[in-house]
């Protein structure tokens, strides 16, 4: 598929108005209208009898121009192929897509918000809806971000201000491309007045971007992601990547290794069971892979022991057979969390993700100043996980030995809450948790020694 730019070069334009909605074929002499086309009746303008059979066209045709896909009738939602064979988005989850998109050009309420690469089918949707509600007898506005970037800048400041503030009061607005550059402190005002504008009034708007909501800054993500409001399509690129699964980069490369073969020379008490658990812990991270329906597993270890690597390793592995995972630490998910309510926007959209992901991979379990609140939001996390049945990998220093055990009056827990305990119950379910120990001590300062 063709990125907007092509797209947008593309169009054709004619300084005649005639030529843009007719053939030449079409043009007869009448005397009637003296081929004006329209007559005037009892003081209202009607089509003449020479236009019987081509008005409800040629009115079509209109309404399209003034919509600004006139040129781009090629994009119609039942020209959308679903079977991956056009450009680069993932066949995985278009059909779907492609039903949301019908849907709500059917319907337009609320917002909705469509995200993925260029090349991914972005545009089509977004013009396709537009063609179906003017279909529908619908009225609609599609505009890139830089066709409003031309109108807030132009020369003749009064006609420019006026059309903004139309656009920005539209019944149903589509805008392509946003966030695909950076913009001046100027543009980015307007634009978030526009925004602003159509969030707090719930105006039908459909908004195209060319990046992971992730990636927009904390305003931007609490509008673009409100569950009472915002409806969302995503079109994954084919290509496996790392963006917006939450890996982070210095463990993007990392992998599971093949087992280790035990030294010829004789182990000491300690090297032995190191590398025991190495061994194990490879055999149960690659049963996890492999499996269907794999059980959770909660890895721990002391600080440096390799806890993270391992976790990320694990997520790159399933990367390769799923892109819907995604890799978070307990203290970035709080802080997350945190913020949202702040705003009066539930738990937000991360928070939501964690739940409903198919993969998720929680970094660091109690690596925060954890409290009543903190426990009670990640025990809500891990139950509707398990409810659920969706695979998860947890990583601590927190011994598995020490939840399993865990009583709050031995050994409280920081915040020593009720949810605490009921975290630790959820994790010493030996039906549904495997553990895998990792007993070597602090890798980062082995190599620190190393260099040395």
């Amino acid at each position: 598929m063709e990125s907007l730019k092509e797209i947008l070069n593309n169009r054709k334009f004619s300084s005649n108005y005639f030529e843009e909605f007719e053939n030449e074929s079409d043009y007869i002499e009448c005397e009637i209208c003296n081929s004006a086309r329209w007559i005037i009746v009892n003081k209202e303008t009607v089509p003449c009898s020479c236009q019987k059979g081509k008005s409800d066209d040629l009115e079509n045709k209109i309404k399209l121009s003034f919509a600004g896909v006139n040129q781009l009738l090629e994009y119609d939602l039942k020209k959308f192929k679903i079977d991956g064979k056009i450009g680069k988005a993932d066949p995985k989850n278009l059909r779907e897509s492609l039903r949301k998109a019908d849907d709500y050009s059917k319907n337009p309420m609320g917002w909705l918000v469509i995200s993925g690469e260029p090349g991914t089918g972005k545009t089509h949707l977004a013009v396709g809806i537009a063609i179906n509600c003017i279909n529908n007898d619908n009225i609609v506005i599609y505009k890139s971000t830089q066709e409003f970037i031309d109108i807030i800048t132009n020369s003749n400041s009064d006609s420019s201000e006026n059309t903004f503030n139309e656009l920005i009061n539209y019944p149903f607005l589509i805008i392509d491309d946003y966030g695909n550059q950076k913009y001046s402190e100027w543009i980015e005002e307007k634009m978030d007045h526009l925004f602003t504008y159509r969030y707090t009034r719930k105006l039908p708007t459909v908004i195209v971007i060319n990046k992971n909501i992730l990636d927009f800054d904390d305003r931007s993500q609490a509008r673009f992601t409100d569950p009472n409001l915002v409806q969302t399509i995503h079109l994954d690129s084919k290509e496996n990547n790392h963006k917006g699964n939450g890996i982070p980069k210095v463990f993007e490369n990392s992998k599971l290794r093949k087992l280790a073969r035990k030294p010829n020379k004789e182990l000491s008490q300690e090297e032995k069971i190191t590398f025991d658990s190495i061994e194990m812990a490879l055999l149960k991270s690659k049963e996890f892979v492999e499996s269907e329906n794999p059980s959770w597993l909660f890895i721990h270890g002391g600080t440096g022991s390799g806890k993270s690597y391992l976790t990320a390793a694990i997520a790159n592995e399933i990367n390769k057979k799923s892109s819907n995972l995604f890799y978070i630490s307990s203290s970035e998910l709080i802080d997350k969390v945190r913020d949202y309510v702040r705003s009066n926007q539930g738990k937000g959209f991360i928070y939501d993700l964690c739940k409903d992901v198919d993969y998720l991979f929680l970094d660091d379990l109690w690596g925060h100043n954890n409290t009543k609140w903190s426990d009670e939001i990640i025990y809500n996390l891990i139950a509707y996980r398990q409810d659920n049945l969706k695979y998860t990998v947890i990583n601590s220093s927190i011994s598995h030995e020490k939840i399993k055990s865990y009583n709050s009056n031995n050994e409280p827990l920081s915040s020593d809450s009720i949810f605490t305990e009921k975290i630790c119950s959820r994790l010493s379910n030996k039906n549904l948790v495997e553990q895998i120990s990792l007993v070597s001590s602090d890798i980062r300062k082995k190599r620190i020694t190393k260099k040395k």
